[in-house]
């Protein structure tokens, strides 16, 4: 009786803590099962299309993935879109082209969660993914060591994010928000190596180099070249250690 009355006492005190600070009409939010896609959800399109293969017609044809997703372009990128939970939370994945083969040179995914608190979620608030072709502009400079070149890379792409999400930024409140984050993200990310370069050692690693968002909490980042190709990771939230799967 009394390992029952305990079970009680901490699953009440459970329920309370998550329920803290919500009104009433939240409650149903928290407790009913969430429909997809989910915070942790890479999608299937992401895999589909391939850097310097996919061709344009073949992006448009495979990046949507669901109706209530919408579509935005410009001369070259396009971007699909959407959100739900009373757009608290929001995604999308866009395709940048290289202007002389019009095949896909860089390619994004971005999806946040605002308010992830949920009884049956892993609670993790934001999943960003890149893949992209860096030139010799980038990868070719006679860096004084590794941990300059991963800085650098990482500033390539923030350059990058900046000159693709914005071209297609304007048409939605989800794409100028992503945008947003995007960049307040990989500045942050930027701002601890250069205080500390060594820390950019990790970014390699199986588990990724650890860092604090400044919204979102304790988030990871990871960062793997591939000849003249970069993929880079970052997860925020209640990040697990297998981060690297």
């Amino acid at each position: 009786m009394k390992t029952v009355g305990l079970a009680k006492i901490v699953f009440f005190s459970a329920v309370i803590t998550l329920f803290s600070g919500c009104g009433i009409k939240e409650y149903s939010e928290y407790i009913k099962k969430e429909k997809a896609p989910f915070t942790a959800d890479l999608p299937n399109a992401y895999g589909d299309i391939a850097v310097k293969r996919s061709t344009s017609a073949e992006v448009l044809d495979r990046i949507k993935r669901d109706d209530i997703e919408l579509i935005s372009q410009s001369e070259s990128v396009v971007a699909c879109w959407g959100e739900k939970k009373k757009d608290s939370q929001f995604w999308l994945t866009a395709v940048a082209f290289d202007e002389e083969s019009f095949t896909a040179w860089r390619k994004y995914f971005l999806t946040v969660d605002e308010r992830a608190r949920h009884l049956f979620s892993p609670g993790q608030k934001m999943l960003f993914q890149t893949e992209q072709v860096m030139g010799a502009d980038v990868l070719g400079e006679p860096y004084s060591n590794a941990n300059e070149k991963q800085i650098a890379i990482i500033e390539a792409i923030l350059e990058n994010v900046r000159n693709d999400i914005t071209a297609v930024s304007a048409d939605s409140r989800v794409l100028s928000v992503g945008d947003m984050m995007l960049n307040q993200t990989i500045e942050r990310i930027i701002y601890i190596l250069k205080k500390s370069p060594a820390l950019a050692a990790r970014l390699g690693e199986y588990e990724g180099l650890f860092f604090d968002h400044m919204t979102l909490g304790p988030s990871r980042v990871k960062l793997n070249l591939y000849g003249d190709t970069v993929t880079m990771k970052i997860k925020s939230g209640r990040v697990k250690k297998t981060f690297g799967d």
